[in-house]
C-alpha cells in the first residue's frame, strides 16, 4: 500500500463513503501504463464491522471486493491479447477495486463495472475517473438476479472462488452473454476450479489457458488460469 488516502484527500466529486479502517491509496503499473488506485486501506478491517458481520448471518456475504487480489494483475496484463472486436462494451463481473476495467478501458473498451457490492462500483467509478478515463456505467449486480441486459464480451477476475456461487454464476454469464459473444474469467488456479471447469463446460465451448495464454488441456488447482466460455 502506498499510503493512506481519508476523503478530504480524494478529488473534488471523489468523495466515497467512510469504512472500516478508513480509504488507502496505491500505484499499479500494468504494460507500462501507471495506475492511481483508491482502495480499503485495511481490508481486513472490513472482518470486524458490524454491518459486515450482520450481512454474512444474514446471507453469507463477505467484503472480498475490498482486496485486490494478485490475478487481477496478471489479468489485466492480458488484456490486450483479447480476442473480442476493438472498441467494443464491456461487462465487467465482480469489478471490486476495478483494475481489470481500468486497463480494459485505457484500451479503448467502453466499460460497465458491475459487483454485488453497492460501495465498490463507486469505487470502480472514482478510479476511472482519477486515472483521467471515460465515467463509466456502473451497476449493482446480484448473480441470482441478472437483469435483461446482454453484451458481446464479459469478463471477471477472482470470481470463481466459492462453489455455491458456480451455478449463480454461469446463470448470469448464460444469460447476458450474446450469441457468439465471448467470456473471460480470470482464475488463480483454487481448489474448486476443476469443478467450475466441469459446470461451465456443460452450457459452453470452454477453453482454458494460462497466464501466456497457451490453451491447458485441464484446469490448474495451482496456477494462474483463464477459462474463455463462449456462447453458440
Amino acid at each position: 500500500m502506498d499510503s493512506s488516502l481519508s476523503s478530504s484527500d480524494q478529488s473534488p466529486g471523489e468523495t466515497l463513503p467512510p469504512i472500516p479502517g478508513d480509504w488507502g491509496a496505491e500505484t499499479v503499473t500494468i504494460a507500462g501504463r501507471t495506475f492511481e488506485l483508491i482502495l480499503p486501506g485495511k481490508p481486513e478491517a472490513f472482518l470486524d464491522d458490524p454491518e459486515v458481520i450482520a450481512a454474512n448471518r444474514l446471507d453469507d456475504y463477505m467484503p472480498y471486493w475490498a482486496t485486490l487480489w494478485p490475478g487481477a494483475r496478471t489479468m489485466a496484463g492480458l488484456l490486450k491479447q483479447a480476442p473480442w472486436a476493438a472498441g467494443v462494451e464491456l461487462l465487467e463481473l465482480g469489478a471490486g477495486i476495478g483494475l481489470v476495467g481500468l486497463v480494459a478501458q485505457s484500451l479503448g473498451h467502453p466499460v460497465v463495472y458491475s459487483d454485488y457490492d453497492p460501495v465498490a462500483v463507486q469505487v470502480c467509478r472514482r478510479n476511472a475517473l482519477r486515472n483521467g478515463l471515460a465515467d463509466p456505467e456502473v451497476l449493482v449486480l446480484d448473480w441470482r438476479t441478472p437483469p435483461a441486459r446482454s453484451f458481446a464480451a464479459i469478463l471477471g477476475c477472482e470470481v470463481t472462488y466459492d462453489p455455491k456461487l458456480h451455478e449463480a454464476l454461469l446463470n448470469t454469464i448464460e444469460s447476458m452473454l450474446q450469441p457468439g459473444g465471448v467470456c473471460w474469467l480470470g482464475d488463480p488456479g483454487r481448489y474448486w476450479s476443476r469443478q467450475f471447469h466441469e459446470l461451465a463446460s456443460r452450457r459452453f465451448c470452454v477453453k482454458v489457458m494460462n497466464d501466456q495464454l497457451r490453451e491447458c488441456s485441464f484446469p490448474s488447482n495451482r496456477e494462474f488460469q483463464i477459462f474463455e466460455l463462449r456462447k453458440g
